[in-house]
C-alpha cells in the first residue's frame, strides 16, 4: 500500500502570546472548510420584500390605459391568492 493515502493534517496548538492578542483585539475564527458548506437557516418569507409600504415604486399615470395604484395593488392581491391557492392544492 502506498504511504500516500496515510498522510494526514494535525494542526498544531497555538501559542499562548496568539491566544491573548487575539483575545485582546477581539479576534474571531473564520469559517473552517467544513463550516462553509453549511447553508445558515434563513427566516421563512414569502419573498415579497418589496411590498413594504415605503418601498413601493411610484406610480405615474400619464395615459388614459395606464394601470392606477388601486389596479396594481388588485393585481398584486390576485396573484398572491393564485400562489397560495396553487400551493395549497399541492402539498
Amino acid at each position: 500500500m502506498s504511504k500516500r493515502n496515510q498522510v494526514s493534517y494535525v494542526r498544531p496548538a497555538e501559542p499562548a502570546f496568539l491566544s491573548r492578542f487575539k483575545e485582546r483585539v477581539g479576534y474571531r475564527e473564520g469559517p473552517t472548510v467544513e463550516t462553509k458548506k453549511i447553508q445558515p437557516q434563513l427566516p421563512d418569507d414569502d419573498g415579497n420584500d418589496s411590498d413594504k409600504e415605503d418601498e413601493q415604486p411610484q406610480v405615474v399615470v400619464l395615459k388614459k390605459g395606464d394601470l392606477t395604484a388601486e389596479e396594481v395593488m388588485k393585481i398584486k392581491a390576485e396573484i398572491k391568492a393564485a400562489k397560495a391557492a396553487f400551493l395549497f392544492c399541492h402539498r
